[in-house]
């Protein structure tokens, strides 16, 4: 029985012909090739006993053979379409690395700033914390981008994360990091304005150690923000607190309400800053 299988596959596949083919006065012609369905069927069909196979005089290889040429068969006519259904996963790769890169970098930029601000700090610090307010920036500006992306066409979607409580409270923290960053960023664009326009020889003052000190609480609660976001996005990807009673609307509200009134405490307060 295990001959006959074997034999059954090399005609099947059409490496050799039938015995028929090979007898007196008749001549041998190739059969067409077979395209993928009906080969898989019929090297399934002719692999597949009808009874148990008397494998008392087989050798252990040959018992296997058919079913891992049915296993070795399968594989080979269902990559495509394995392949097929995850043509969207480059471009979902490439934006969650994104979203996760210029995170990295809002954190470094925070890190610089808070290092180099200080009283008595140099111009070349002064230049090292404008230029890691811009990286800030920037990355801020590709981690919304990337996170709407994500939100809206990648990841588990629009659906589920709308029923999310920690999804909300993740837009939450960075509304805070984002409208706290507004201070900074007016205080040291003001100075480097004023560096900029002042006349050759024209001396700026540095930064007063009551201002470095309200910019380095600020920046701090920054860190701090930042440090959580990672939390919440782990605790989302895996559902806790799904609500699918949730309205979107009761999650946006406390986003909204919290970003617009640190925006306008912020920016307030570094208009009117004073040294008194």
């Amino acid at each position: 029985m295990a001959r006959s299988n074997i034999r059954a596959l090399v005609i099947a596949l059409g490496l050799t012909a039938p015995a028929s083919a090979f007898r007196a006065g008749s001549s041998y012609v190739r059969p067409p090739v077979v395209r993928a369905p009906l080969a898989r069927r019929a090297l399934t069909v002719a692999l597949l006993p009808e009874a148990e196979p008397d494998t008392r005089h087989a050798s252990p290889l040959l018992a296997a053979l058919p079913a891992a040429a049915v296993a070795a068969s399968t594989l080979l006519w269902s990559a495509p379409a394995l392949a097929a259904s995850d043509a969207g996963a480059v471009p979902s790769a490439l934006v969650a690395y994104a979203h996760f890169v210029s995170l990295i970098v809002i954190g470094m930029s925070l890190v610089t700033e808070r290092v180099v601000i200080k009283p008595e700090m140099s111009e070349e610090d002064f230049e090292l914390a404008v230029k890691a307010d811009i990286a800030y920036g920037i990355a801020a500006v590709v981690l919304l981008a990337s996170g709407y992306a994500r939100t809206v066409a990648y990841a588990k979607g629009w659906d589920f994360y709308s029923h999310e409580p920690v999804f909300w409270l993740k837009l939450t923290l960075f509304s805070v990091m984002g409208a706290s960053s507004l201070f900074p960023t007016i205080k040291l664009t003001q100075r480097a304005l004023a560096v900029r326009g002042a006349s050759e020889g024209g001396a700026v003052p540095m930064l007063s150690p009551k201002l470095c000190k309200r910019l380095t609480s600020v920046i701090n609660a920054e860190l701090l923000a930042i440090l959580a976001i990672p939390l919440t996005s782990t605790l989302m990807a895996r559902g806790v607190c799904y609500a699918e009673w949730l309205p979107w609307q009761a999650g946006a509200a406390p986003v909204f309400l919290v970003s617009a009134g640190l925006t306008f405490k912020y920016v307030k307060e570094a208009v009117t800053w004073k040294e008194e």
